[in-house]
């Protein structure tokens, strides 16, 4: 029986080509959709799950509610008392922040980037496979250097690494006592190399101190499983985390908590985090996107075949007549829209396969899609069996309604049941549409906002080089080199980058302070020419000058300091401040400028003068780029012939900050406009539904004298009002879920009338394009050949 249901199919799709195509192809670009996002999801949602002990890792963050700052590093003392102290901990492990340094073997020479220092039983907590070497001694003397194996074929080719010397920054000596896998992309954990955390123990303060004042290490706990099997559980270790601390009387008052292994990748959101972090936000945003585009296809799929019903009618009442059930005809025509749906995953994989490589570019993975494992085809066939049981299911309940004896007679007139179900069906399809539009433009137009914003500064043509070796100890010398050439006399020398200073301390008194208040102030320490080659702007006082040897330990402040310590513009300058016991007098405040991120609201600032630092900012002009980073790297090769020179454009940082949102903003562009197209078809089924349904009453009004215009009104007038009542249920659903997605910026845009006008205008162009094929032929037909059957 379900053989002969598919020779039907085939035959029916032979028949009506042009019906075949829309629809697999309508259901080929849904299904492409929703599994290159699905696979998307599934990537994002499986990171750090490879671990063995992965149910009974926890994070230490940090969460300071005076100062609204959540970290994720903390004390580099915690982590061993925590293990002495509280039985249900198996293991703690401490890494660095990632560090940079010069590494060479021979004459290669590279500077890595992706560098941790960690303790000893690093390779005991996490699951990352050592292909050469021993996991339990492998960091066990501070001259131990663990590398990955694509690390290990860059220094060292085919050979063997083990027991190789690697020297780091021109000075120490390290010997590769393991050789790891690759780290999987799926791990939040992302680094080339590990050294011990005993070996920076040498030199480390915070490490030979044992402090529980400064935070700057990430702690990892691995607790009992019989510790961990509720969340009240959890919550009661995380009392007993904070009770340890409080024993300690520290300054900052502090609340910890214990953050899921596998939820560090989606769910953080901290300041001095790990890069590449993602945002479950968008997960969720992308995962509706999929079911909905798919739910769209379906609904297209439906209105197609709800188009065709008129021409099936006889059939059915035919197949009736010589005895066929109503259950049979559903499963007849539930059949045939599992076929489609078939087919159009079969197009769809092919589909996938040739874009997946574009598809990785844009997103940044390296996802794929393996049909050899079960788990895949499984899942494929599962979503394409729904697929059609859904698309299929109402024309299959609608058709095997027909009555045998009116439709073999050519009455065929739906109630009005069915015909609000299907004006139904084209109304969420608007919907969608119109929402997508005005997520669009709110997008856009954020991202724009982001990339023009005045920061407070300017961030153009600035290049700058973190001063790294011997050029240290030679800055002197390397002021001198600058001012000689006039392509790079414009230049500041500073601790810190106005771009993302996530650093700080409440170390901070002035007169009138509350001794109970907390507030965390950033600082950058500068030099007298910062706010003359950034183009900061004073609002009173001045900025640093040589003129004053008393600013050495005098103080720039911003805006927000200033309001933050009561104080306004006429009475700031001047007054006594003492920053890290530092005392020392106000003698300027510098207009408001972003030093993080825009998600961020600005903070109070101190800038101390100071005039070594760590990195050289040079001002280009237009034109002279190239030929000032020729000059900059003669200098630099003179004073620090060791290390190789390095620069990058403070702008481009500042983009990158927002490289995330920019990702995801093309995507969500690219997945709203195939939605889109995907209800186009949908309409155009509708339309020719609908003029097939109206040919008679056309032809009837022809005779009658009707002209063209008259029936193209006739025939459009029922969608310009489906465009109106979705427009009415989409924006107030727009306006919400884009007012959400904004709320993650401190600064941001307003949502404008604009954006729905717009929405609503471009809809309206898209159905008149749609429809307007249909509509105008339905018109233009000759009434002789409407009413001939009459």
């Amino acid at each position: 029986m379900i053989k002969n249901y598919f020779k039907i199919a085939f035959r029916n799709l032979k028949k009506n080509k042009g019906y075949a195509v829309i629809n697999i192809g309508g259901l080929a670009i849904g299904m492409l959709c929703s599994i290159l996002i699905l696979l998307w999801v599934l990537n994002e949602t499986s990171y750090d799950k490879f671990h063995n002990n992965s149910n009974s890792i926890y994070r230490l963050t940090t969460n300071v509610d005076d100062l609204n700052f959540k970290t994720a590093v903390t004390p580099a003392g915690m982590s061993e008392e925590l293990q002495s102290e509280i039985p249900e901990i198996v293991s703690t492990v401490r890494l660095s922040k990632p560090v940079t340094g010069l590494f060479e073997v021979g004459m290669k020479k590279f500077e890595e980037q992706h560098v941790f220092y960690a303790d000893a039983n690093f390779l005991d907590m996490f699951t990352f496979p050592l292909l050469e070497g021993d996991p339990k001694t492998a960091l066990a003397s501070p001259d131990d250097i663990l590398i990955t194996e694509k690390t290990a074929r860059k220094y060292f080719g085919n050979e063997s690494a083990l027991g190789k010397v690697i020297r780091k920054d021109n000075g120490e000596n390290f010997i590769v006592s393991g050789v790891l896998a690759d780290v999987p992309s799926n791990s939040h954990l992302q680094f080339d190399i590990i050294l011990p955390m005993s070996h920076l123990a040498k030199t480390n303060r915070d490490l030979i101190t044992k402090t529980w004042g400064n935070f700057n290490f990430y702690t990892y706990i691995q607790f009992n499983k019989s510790a961990i099997s509720t969340s009240s559980s959890i919550s009661n270790l995380a009392h007993k985390i904070n009770d340890l601390y409080l024993s300690k009387k520290q300054k900052v008052k502090v609340d910890f908590q214990l953050q899921h292994l596998t939820d560090i990748h989606l769910h953080s959101n901290l300041q001095i985090d790990l890069a590449g972090q993602g945002n479950i936000q968008y997960v969720n945003v992308f995962f509706i996107v999929a079911i909905v585009i798919l739910i769209v296809a379906c609904i297209n799929f439906m209105n197609l075949a709800t188009a065709r019903s008129s021409r099936r009618a006889k059939e059915v009442g035919l197949r009736k007549v010589i005895g066929a059930k109503k259950t049979e005809l559903i499963i007849q025509f539930l059949s045939e829209s599992v076929l489609i749906s078939f087919m159009a995953l079969l197009i769809a994989l092919g589909l996938v396969y040739l874009l997946l490589p574009a598809f990785n570019d844009l997103v940044g993975k390296e996802l794929n899609l393996n049909l050899l494992d079960w788990k895949g085809p499984v899942a494929l066939i599962v979503m394409t069996l729904l697929t059609g049981l859904f698309a299929g299911s109402y024309p299959a309940l609608l058709l095997s309604s027909f009555t045998p004896i009116r439709v073999l007679k050519g009455k065929i007139k739906l109630g009005g049941r069915d015909q609000l179900f299907r004006n139904s069906l084209v109304i969420s399809q608007f919907v969608v549409s119109v929402v997508l539009l005005i997520g669009t433009a709110v997008i856009y137009t954020q991202l724009n906002f982001i990339k023009d914003k005045n920061l407070g500064f300017n961030k153009e043509n600035l290049i700058y080089i973190p001063m790294k070796g011997e050029v240290w100890g030679k800055q002197d010398a390397l002021k001198t080199a600058l001012l000689q050439n006039p392509l790079t006399e414009d230049f500041t020398v500073v601790s810190n980058l106005p771009a993302n200073l996530a650093t700080g301390t409440i170390d901070v008194q002035w007169e009138g302070r509350d001794p109970n208040s907390q507030i965390l102030f950033p600082n950058i320490d500068v030099d007298d020419r910062f706010l003359e080659v950034f183009g900061m702007e004073t609002i009173t006082g001045r900025g640093f000058s040589k003129e004053f040897k008393s600013d050495s330990s005098n103080y720039v402040i911003n805006e927000k300091a200033m309001q933050v310590m009561g104080m306004d513009i006429k009475n700031a300058v001047g007054k006594t401040l003492s920053f890290s016991g530092r005392k020392g007098t106000i003698v300027g405040v510098v207009k408001d400028f972003n030093f993080k991120p825009l998600q961020y609201a600005i903070e109070p600032l101190v800038l101390r003068l100071n005039k070594y630092g760590g990195i050289v900012v040079v001002r280009t002009t237009t034109g002279n780029t190239k030929t000032t980073i020729a000059a900059l790297e003669k200098i630099y090769a003179t004073l620090n012939p060791a290390y190789p020179f390095a620069y990058n454009f403070i702008d481009q940082d500042l983009e990158n900050q927002y490289h995330g949102e920019q990702q995801m903003g093309i995507i969500f562009n690219v997945f709203a406009l195939l939605a889109i197209f995907i209800s186009c078809l949908g309409l155009y089924g509708l339309s020719a539904y609908m003029g097939e349904q109206r040919i008679k009453e056309i032809g009837i009004r022809k005779v009658l004298g009707a002209n063209v215009p008259g029936l193209i009104h006739t025939l459009s007038k029922d969608f310009f009002k489906f465009i109106l009542i979705a427009f009415l249920v989409a924006v107030p659903l727009a306006w919400y879920l884009m007012h959400k997605w904004l709320e993650d910026f401190a600064f941001h845009i307003s949502i404008k009338w604009w954006m729905f006008a717009g929405a609503g205008l471009i809809m309206t162009i898209i159905t008149l394009a749609t429809i307007g094929y249909q509509t105008i032929r339905t018109a233009l037909a000759n009434p002789i050949n409407s009413l001939r059957s009459e």
